[in-house]
């Protein structure tokens, strides 16, 4: 009988910790959503080039990202993030999320690509023929005749080039989290990232322009 008890506490434990192992581990990014989307939009500011104008037209000039301008602050202070909200100090987090995502060349080169892009794009979107989906992608709206292959290639390099950018809006997150960017954390936050994308697009868009809701609806804008 006391043999029994003994076990039986053992195996009762062995559980109690294995149940606390698995309450350190799984623990959830922190994804504050209002800072990942000033995040995107200085990084579009900063990043984004047009196409070169032709021959005698005068470049618009190029926006200024008011975060781009606030200096850093001491690396003692910014890098001091825990994994729950109250620890991430909110008058910079979204300069350090675009200073993270900055150091990733891919991201870079993609946004500059999306810019080389922006204009075509913009003729599509004015013609309805795409229009911006809730995941943050350019969805075709329009069946052949009326587009063909040239427009389903374009549209797939465009979508390229965010998927690149909402992966690396995932990868800083997990990262600024203090946790390793593998696999499963990415995929805990990169519906975020894409809706968070999604929802810049939204608010970016002309009157006229397709748009879809987070509930699968489609308007014009």
């Amino acid at each position: 009988m006391r043999k029994h008890k003994e076990h039986l506490l053992i195996v009762t434990l062995g559980a109690l910790l294995s149940f606390a192992a698995c309450a350190i581990i799984t623990v959830n990014v922190y994804f504050p959503e209002k800072d990942v989307k000033s995040a995107y939009q200085s990084l579009e500011d900063e990043l984004l080039e047009p196409a070169p104008k032709k021959p005698g037209s005068t470049p618009s000039p190029k926006p200024t990202s008011r975060l781009s301008r606030r200096p850093l602050l001491a690396a003692a202070n910014v890098w001091q993030i825990a994994l729950v909200g109250d620890a991430f100090a909110q008058d910079d987090l979204a300069q350090r999320i675009a200073e993270e995502i900055k150091t990733y060349p891919e991201v870079v080169a993609a946004y500059k690509a999306m810019g080389q892009r922006l204009e075509r794009l913009n003729q599509l979107r004015d013609q309805e023929l795409v229009g911006e989906g809730k995941d943050g992608k350019v969805v075709l709206r329009a069946k052949p005749p009326k587009v063909g292959e040239a427009e389903t290639k374009y549209v797939d390099e465009v979508n390229r080039d965010r998927e690149v950018i909402i992966n690396g809006m995932a990868k800083a997150m997990v990262k600024l989290s203090k946790q390793e960017p593998t696999p499963k954390n990415l995929a805990k936050v990169k519906p975020q990232a894409s809706e968070t994308f999604a929802s810049l697009r939204r608010d970016k868009a002309k009157p006229g322009w397709w748009v879809q809701l987070p509930d699968g609806t489609w308007k014009r804008k």
